[in-house]
């Protein structure tokens, strides 16, 4: 990965250069803490079903391999979704693209307990849907981030914003026990339904007039994106953490349930710890990433903070796994263990997550959109296969922790050759 060698847009973009410029305009500030706010709201609706799992799974009879179906079945849809979203964000404006994103993630949503009450193939199309929108938001808020931020500030915008992803996670967490305990697991899909149409439409009320992040681009070049070394990097990094994430997002909360026999309630409240740790180690990476890459330069800043994503998660687990195995595992050395898995794995933020803003400008969207796309496979293959495991050793989650580590041979970020 080298943060000067990238894609260069054919088309002048005004934002990594007059942007930062500019003063801050008002309406540009709103745009960005909107921007966190979707953020939050992408990660909230994200992990709502690994709560509310737990009791669909008593109603529908759902074993582990079913459960891991349904949280895969969100990751393929999101899959599917994500190569053109990344290309009609590059193309269109991308404040439409994620106001309309969001509209239709939201109605997915709500009629997921619907869809379940239907049969398995119509919750497996929902959680697909579902997926299909939320991929409208990610490759979005990288251009809308691209062209907003400048380039000294872009690691500690990006930090919080990837932060606010982790505080929509404790959201979910905190929310959603309460939430099911007074009105039934259904309502939590109906309450996180309605909270993103309202979200939609004070971001499309923001963006009316902002010409920056309405304004659309030159079409895609394919060709010169999957012939890019930087791309591929960002696409193996990507891989590794989703592997590790998506296995967290799905599957935390039962970890707790089935290792310690702790309820739905405590094992939601039991995983709130590390997602918040993750939550400050967004912002203290991003600052720290804005610091060094001055005196270290941009490319050896992102390797080394993508090298603690790698290596903090990659002992921790191990470390997991060996008590576990050994039963010298308790509840508070777990949680520990996870604090220290997810603040590692939160600095990938200033690492690849930001790659794709140091390669292109307005090409953001697409190169972030190419590379996520084995990112999610590789995602929805955790889920599915935890569950299988699960189901194949009677809930023994020590090969699991195992094979979600991400090892140090996956770091090939720090072997690939970094565009402002």
């Amino acid at each position: 990965f080298q943060a000067e060698d990238g894609i260069r847009d054919s088309v002048a973009s005004r934002g990594l250069g007059d942007v930062y410029k500019r003063q801050l305009t008002n309406t540009r500030a709103v745009t960005l803490a909107l921007a966190c706010v979707v953020a939050a709201v992408v990660a909230l609706d994200r992990v709502v079903m690994s709560v509310a799992i737990l009791p669909m799974a008593q109603v529908y009879g759902f074993d582990e391999s079913t459960k891991g179906l349904v949280a895969a079945s969100f990751s393929a849809g999101y899959g599917i979704g994500i190569l053109p979203a990344g290309a009609l964000v590059a193309a269109r404006p991308p404040a439409l693209v994620l106001g309309a994103g969001l509209i239709a993630w939201s109605a997915a949503q709500a009629a997921t307990p619907a869809a379940a009450a239907l049969g398995l193939a119509p919750l497996f199309l929902a959680r697909a849907c579902m997926g299909a929108g939320e991929a409208a938001a990610i490759p979005s808020l990288q251009v809308v981030a691209a062209q907003n931020v400048g380039e000294a500030e872009r690691s500690r915008f990006w930090g919080v914003l990837t932060a606010c992803l982790s505080l929509g996670t404790i959201a979910a967490y905190a929310l959603t026990p309460p939430l099911i305990a007074r009105f039934g697991w259904e309502a939590a899909f109906y309450a996180y339904g309605g909270l993103g149409v309202v979200v939609a439409l004070a971001w499309a009320a923001a963006t009316a007039s902002d010409d920056d992040v309405g304004a659309a681009a030159e079409p895609v070049d394919w060709a010169e994106l999957r012939a890019s070394r930087p791309v591929w990097a960002l696409a193996c990094a990507h891989s590794a953490s989703n592997f590790l994430l998506y296995f967290a997002l799905a599957w935390l909360p039962t970890f707790f349930s089935y290792t310690f026999g702790a309820s739905a309630t405590a094992s939601a409240t039991a995983s709130l710890a590390p997602f918040a740790a993750g939550a400050a180690s967004c912002v203290v990476a991003g600052a720290t990433a804005d610091a060094l890459a001055p005196r270290l330069g941009l490319t050896r800043t992102r390797k080394l903070v993508q090298g603690v994503a790698f290596l903090g998660p990659a002992l921790a687990l191990t470390a997991l796994a060996v008590l576990e195995e050994t039963g010298g595992l308790t509840e508070g050395v777990a949680e520990g263990l996870f604090v220290l898995t997810f603040a590692c794995q939160a600095a990938s933020g200033s690492g690849f997550g930001v790659g794709a803003q140091d390669i292109a400008k307005r090409q953001a969207s697409a190169i972030y959109g190419l590379s996520t796309l084995p990112a999610v496979a590789a995602g929805a293959a955790s889920q599915y296969a935890t569950g299988v495991i699960l189901d194949a050793t009677h809930n023994d989650f020590s090969p699991c922790l195992l094979y979600t580590s991400p090892s140090p041979r996956d770091a090939t970020l720090s072997r690939m050759p970094s565009s402002a």
